[in-house]
C-alpha cells in the first residue's frame, strides 16, 4: 500500500481515528493524505471545544460562511498535521455529501486504504454511522473503520503488535 486516506471530522474522536491511520500509514511506509469533508452550515454552527479531544485547536467562532467553514478546515487539518508530527502528511477539504466526497476523492488520490471512524446512531448505523456504513458499501478499495469509542488498554496493545508485522 502506497497511499492511505484519513477522513476525519470534527467529533473528539477524530484524534484516535488520525493517529490510527497514521500509525498504519507509517507502519506500510505510506503516503498520507487527510481529508475533512465540509458538510451543511448548520452542522458547523454548534461550538467544539477542544476540537479533535487535544488543545491545539479551537475554532474562531461558529461558522456564519461558505469561506469561513473553509478557512477554519484548513485551519483544523494543518493542526491535525502539527498534533501527528509528520513532516509529508497532505490535506485536502472536500465539499459536497461526506461520504460521495470520501470516495471521490479516495479514487482522485488514488488511495489504497480508506481510514474512517465509526460513530453510533441506530441500527446498522449504531455498529458504523451512517458516514462509514456507506463508505464501506460502495470503497472499491480496503477500508479500516476506527471504533469511536476509546481502546481498552488491551485492544490497544494488539494494534501496536499488528504493526509490528506490517
Amino acid at each position: 500500500m502506497e497511499k492511505v486516506l484519513i477522513a476525519i471530522d470534527y467529533n473528539l474522536c477524530a484524534q484516535k481515528i488520525a493517529e490510527t491511520g497514521f500509525e498504519y500509514a507509517r507502519a506500510m511506509k505510506a503516503e498520507v493524505c487527510i481529508v475533512h469533508a465540509i458538510a451543511d452550515i448548520a452542522y458547523y454552527s454548534m461550538e467544539y471545544s477542544p476540537i479533535m479531544g487535544f488543545e491545539g485547536f479551537r475554532p474562531d467562532s461558529s461558522f456564519e460562511t461558505e469561506e469561513q467553514k473553509q478557512n477554519e478546515a484548513n485551519r483544523f487539518l494543518a493542526e491535525v498535521v502539527k498534533h501527528l508530527g509528520g513532516s509529508n502528511i497532505k490535506t485536502k477539504v472536500l465539499d459536497g455529501k461526506t461520504a460521495e466526497a470520501i470516495l471521490q476523492y479516495a479514487c482522485e488520490y488514488k488511495a489504497d486504504l480508506i481510514v474512517i471512524g465509526a460513530h453510533s446512531h441506530n441500527g446498522i448505523e449504531k455498529i458504523m454511522g451512517n458516514v462509514a456504513a456507506k463508505v464501506i458499501k460502495n470503497a472499491v478499495i480496503p477500508t479500516l473503520i476506527v471504533p469511536a469509542d476509546k481502546l481498552s488498554q488491551r485492544q490497544n496493545s494488539k494494534i501496536q503488535d499488528t504493526l509490528q508485522y506490517i
